[in-house]
């Protein structure tokens, strides 16, 4: 019995010092635990930077000390303070607080860690188990671009310059693809297909490959990027496959890239607020009025699932009630066919004069 005993305590003194684990080694575990599910490189560096927060506050609970993470104080009450943390945080870039959809994601993400966690039999029990998620608000940007206005903007850069004949490049892949910036900035010279016009994203959102058209328009300024200007970019910066090569061979950051379009949102003379994603909003919409199949556009939007390409026929359902309202001939009988009209400007319906059968 006594042996019995000094085993359980020797057992559970192991797991304890299991449970303490360094912090850097704890998010090499946690990446390659992620690689091995199919997670994408960008989705690892995304999930590690946020959790910060999560780690900010275990710091103020002195749950990290010296870079060393104590497991076993992540416990269900630990997690209820996070969230509300996460409710009451401002961030110090923006000094306001965060979305709702910024909250529901860091809570996904620690989620995730919380099951890497026991997965690697850190924690025994999984504190996010009783973890209650609000619903994702799906909302779409108020104010879409119009056809106009993204003429306006491509022909802002100054394709007389390398930088500004790339940026068109970027601005053209955009509008044509509607692809998510981090898959513009993957992009490798070999993933465009010139004979049949199209182009190959790898490892998009879900870990999966998809190949979609790019149209003439847009294939042209590709080619003669790849043909003319690419070649200079390489020679200042270094060789690499990246389609777009930044400072050192490397490939561009999103930061850059945003930068870049707020410069030429205000050139443009734009009050809308330009980031990538509206071109990937317009675009579905746009061809969503023009008859586009629903399905067709959830393959080249590359989402996994048909409700979240369902979202813009909201937008198309209020320009078509619109429409409705301003041409349908019911809708547009004019003073004296339909009625009498009063002084405020409304009709009056049409005395009714009801006749018997026989009449």
């Amino acid at each position: 019995m006594e042996g019995c005993r000094k085993e359980a305590i020797g057992s559970r003194q192991k797991t304890e010092a299991r449970m303490e684990a360094r912090l850097a080694d704890l998010m090499d575990d946690f990446r390659q635990w992620m690689a091995l599910r199919g997670f994408t490189q960008g989705s690892q560096k995304h999930y590690g930077q946020q959790l910060k927060l999560f780690f900010k506050l275990l710091e103020e609970k002195s749950i990290i000390e010296d870079l060393r993470i104590d497991l076993s104080s992540i416990t269900p009450q630990i997690v209820a303070e996070y969230q509300a943390y996460l409710y009451d945080y401002i961030s110090p870039k923006t000094c306001a607080k965060l979305n709702p959809n910024s909250q529901l994601g860091m809570l996904a993400i620690l989620i995730t860690f919380c099951r890497f966690l026991v997965s690697t039999h850190r924690l025994a029990k999984d504190p996010c188990q009783d973890l209650r998620l609000p619903r994702q608000r799906k909302s779409l940007p108020k104010d879409l671009l119009t056809t106009d206005e993204v003429r306006r903007l491509l022909s802002i850069p100054d394709t007389h310059t390398v930088v500004g004949f790339r940026d068109r490049v970027i601005l053209e892949i955009f509008w044509a693809t509607g692809m998510r910036i981090s898959e513009l900035l993957s992009l490798t010279v070999q993933d465009i297909d010139f004979k049949e016009g199209l182009v190959t994203i790898r490892q998009g959102k879900g870990g999966k490959d998809r190949v979609v058209p790019l149209g003439k328009g847009a294939l042209g300024w590709i080619g003669e990027y790849i043909q003319r200007v690419r070649p200079l970019v390489v020679q200042s910066f270094g060789p690499s496959d990246f389609l777009f090569v930044g400072r050192k061979g490397k490939r561009l950051d999103k930061t850059g890239v945003h930068a870049k379009l707020k410069v030429y949102q205000k050139r443009a003379r734009l009050k809308k607020n330009l980031f990538s994603h509206l071109f990937r909003h317009t675009l579905a919409t746009e061809m969503l009025r023009r008859g586009a199949d629903l399905r067709h556009i959830q393959e080249l939007l590359g989402h996994q699932r048909l409700r979240t390409t369902q979202r813009y026929t909201h937008i198309v359902k209020t320009d078509l009630k619109k429409v409705h309202g301003r041409t349908h001939p019911r809708e547009k009988e004019e003073t004296g066919d339909s009625g009498k009209q009063e002084a405020g400007g409304r009709k009056q319906p049409a005395e009714i004069v009801y006749r018997g059968v026989g009449a």
